[in-house]
């Protein structure tokens, strides 16, 4: 009895030691830090903005910006020519994809930025 109980005590702290190892530490979605209200986004990488941005293709390739407002329900795909720039604001009314243009009257606190692009291109979120 007192053997099985040590080792259940051993097998227990075992585990405990396994399950907080580096090796089960992910980046939470690639989510890329804000410094200077700025951010670089890699291909697949994403991060957040509570004010009006600007989303700016720093590369020589076409990039693909996908922008999510709010609680996801208004989003937009876009794609931004190489050293392109674009302005995005939180207020909605937009006429493009995702119904933007129903959210004139919807207060919306912060927008998700992805940098879906296929290829290589970064893009730099300019957070105003």
């Amino acid at each position: 009895m007192k053997n099985r109980r040590s080792f259940l005590i051993l097998l227990a702290g075992m585990a405990v030691f396994l399950f907080n190892s580096p090796a089960f530490a992910a980046d939470a979605w690639f989510v890329e830090d804000m410094n200077q209200q700025e951010a670089i986004l890699e291909p697949g990488t994403t991060t957040y903005c509570n004010k009006d941005f600007l989303v700016e293709n720093m590369s020589g390739d076409p990039a693909e910006v996908h922008v999510i407002l709010g609680n996801g329900s208004n989003y937009s795909f876009d794609m931004l020519e190489p050293n392109s720039k674009k302005e995005y604001q939180l207020k909605g009314g937009y006429e493009q994809s995702g119904g933007w243009q129903e959210t004139q009257n919807v207060h919306i606190d912060e927008a998700r930025i992805v940098n879906s692009t296929a290829g290589n291109s970064k893009i730099k979120v300019h957070c105003k």
